[in-house]
């Protein structure tokens, strides 16, 4: 049984969105398969797109095709995107269930995602959980991003609630750098695209590894 006294003063709970309750996997992949074979002609191999998830496109861009011009490269991205984007995606199974879950049992909820605000509602809209969260940030709220705590402690102060109080759950090496550094409780999701277990070095290392999103309500004893 894992330990879970790191938990016992948590009253808060920070989900990132994309890969952790939001599958938008396929749709990244395809996004940037399609992006880099019409700007360079090039076809990207699995690890190169896993490799950008947690992390801000612009960044990523310059990375993964620095042959490109980065900013149009982006716009380009960003628009093939939003073209296919609500037929991609889906919510992870036990999604709604379990934050339904945690606010009937007093917790606060929060997103910290890495993704723009436009399409972060787009989704939680179309998905009709909006309301579920308390506290929404995405990387049009703040000059500084995951790996960097800024948005954890942003979220927190927003929250009400100190780092011990928090439990924060993504599926990346940016969202466990990020809340390590913000002194928060980290958790992995196990169905990481960008960390699955060949990939876990240790470092960071999560408190805690989840098979499901069903096990968060478990481990805070709800």
């Amino acid at each position: 049984m894992p330990d879970t006294r790191k938990l016992s003063k948590v009253n808060a709970v920070l989900f990132d969105l994309d890969g952790t309750i939001l599958d938008s996997n396929g749709l990244i992949a395809e996004s940037w398969r399609h992006t880099s074979v019409a700007l360079t002609g090039r076809v990207l191999s699995d690890d190169d797109i896993y490799s950008t998830f947690g992390e801000i496109l612009l960044e990523s861009m310059k990375r993964l095709l620095p042959e490109a011009d980065a900013e149009k490269g982006r716009d380009f991205y960003r628009d093939y995107q939003r073209s296919i984007y609500l037929d991609r995606i889906k919510l992870f199974d036990g999604t709604e269930e379990v934050v339904r879950k945690l606010r009937a049992a007093g917790f606060k909820t929060a997103i910290v995602t890495s993704r723009l605000k436009p399409s972060t509602y787009v989704a939680l809209d179309h998905f009709r959980v909006t309301g579920l969260f308390d506290v929404i940030i995405t990387a049009s709220d703040t000059e500084k991003f995951k790996p960097d705590p800024a948005p954890v402690l942003m979220t927190l102060d927003l929250l009400g609630s100190e780092p011990e109080e928090a439990f924060f759950i993504g599926d990346t090496n940016h969202d466990l750098e990020a809340g390590q550094a913000a002194g928060v409780t980290t958790a992995l999701v196990n169905w990481s695209v960008a960390l699955p277990p060949e990939k876990r070095t240790g470092d960071p290392a999560p408190d805690f590894v989840i098979e499901s999103l069903l096990d968060i309500p478990k481990l805070l004893g709800v």
